[in-house]
């Protein structure tokens, strides 16, 4: 299960879950749990932007890395966390609805996928 940050549109602001192909989505007549949009319900999508975000980890693999090696460890740490990518996009449903949605790029390339297919 993906995480999705929704930042705009006609859902509810906040977290929302992505799953093979289906979201999870809070609106404002059903806030919890939500309702189930499948991605095939888009009619358009579009990268609005891409940025480059350190790992959560990073931070933590840091740490232990200067506990065990000092220094050297801490920049070693901090690189096995690595970055990940972080792709903010709108999404216009079929039936008009629309949403403007944070997600790591793996899971927007599988969004993307399923529009395709």
């Amino acid at each position: 299960m993906a995480k999705i940050n929704v930042l705009a549109g006609d859902f509810l602001q906040g977290n929302g879950e992505y799953r093979q192909g289906v979201f999870r989505l809070a609106t404002a007549t059903n806030p919890s749990p939500g309702v189930e949009v499948k991605a095939s319900a888009f009619k358009h999508l579009e990268i609005a932007t891409q940025d480059s975000i350190t790992n959560r980890d990073a931070i933590g693999y840091g740490i232990a890395g200067a506990m065990l090696l000092g220094p050297v460890g801490a920049l070693a740490g901090y690189l096995i966390a690595g970055k990940e990518t972080e792709v903010t996009f709108i999404a216009t449903f079929k039936d008009g609805r629309k949403l403007l949605a944070a997600t790591d790029s793996e899971t927007y390339r599988d969004i993307e996928k399923r529009l395709t297919a």
